[in-house]
């Protein structure tokens, strides 16, 4: 027997899923972005198919292309981790790295999200026991953190204060670095099954429990400073991926047409 519900079921999947095709080719250019993934399982009733399909969605953690920028405060992840992020309540997780200064605090722009780090002790070691924001605020004087003229952000995801002093003796310029804070990363499991909050920004629900840990360390990947993560968007799979769901809605509308013709008929023949 023909099912409409289950017809329109399938219908509205389909339709679904090119949306989802086209969002994500809509993304390529936003720096971070990780591609959403739709997948459709039909749905079996006394082990004979219905023909409804339920969605599940899941985000697709592969390896953007990392382009260099030379912006002060750009870095990307290569590897495993994701920035952290906090809007003073919860943390949420990031592979977009065109982090601003804003309100004295280093924050990713989609939010005002502000970045979330380990402290560096006097023999520049980062207390990986605790995260802290990574505040960069200016004096009345101009001396970032009432100290330095200047900072600095490494490939090693360091943040050093650079201190300039002219040498009494010499009359020579001195410069001199001093770490401030580590980049924090978060590994998961499966980061595919975090919750996109916004484009690029993403939560894990309590049972998702991250390892935090410092860049370059374990199965922590490196932070490139000075450059950023594009999207992971695949141009060609995107489209070819649309034509096809594009093909399938338009086979599934033409059936149904033609059964919903035939339904039609046959409540007339009965009158």
């Amino acid at each position: 027997m023909f099912d409409f519900y289950n017809q329109m079921n399938a219908i509205n999947s389909t339709y679904e899923l090119i949306n989802n095709q086209f969002k994500n080719l809509q993304k390529f250019n936003t720096i971070g972005y990780k591609a959403e993934v739709k997948t459709f399982s039909e749905i079996y009733n006394d082990n004979m198919a219905t023909g409804a399909v339920k969605t599940e969605s899941k985000t697709l953690f592969t390896q953007g292309n990392v382009k260099k920028t030379g912006g002060k405060n750009h870095m990307a992840v290569e590897g495993n981790g994701l920035f952290i992020v906090s809007d003073g309540e919860k943390n949420y997780y990031t592979r977009r790295g065109d982090f601003e200064i804003k309100d004295g605090k280093l924050v990713c722009p989609e939010g005002n999200l502000v970045v979330k780090a380990f402290a560096v002790d006097e023999s520049g070691k980062p207390n990986t026991s605790k995260l802290v924001d990574v505040k960069l605020d200016i004096d009345k004087n101009g001396l970032i953190l009432g100290k330095y003229n200047d900072y600095v952000i490494e490939d090693n995801g360091f943040i050093s204060g650079i201190l300039r002093y002219t040498d009494p003796v010499s009359g020579q310029t001195i410069t001199k670095k001093e770490p401030i804070y580590k980049i924090a990363l978060a590994n998961f499991s499966d980061p595919s099954t975090l919750v996109r909050k916004s484009d690029t920004v993403f939560a894990a629900d309590d049972k998702m429990k991250p390892v935090i840990g410092e860049a370059g360390v374990g199965a922590m990947g490196n932070i490139k400073a000075q450059h950023l993560e594009m999207s992971n968007i695949d141009i060609p799979t995107q489209v070819q991926q649309a034509m096809l769901a594009q093909m399938q809605y338009n086979a599934t509308m033409s059936s149904f047409r033609a059964l919903n013709d035939m339904v039609k008929n046959a409540s007339q023949l009965v009158r």
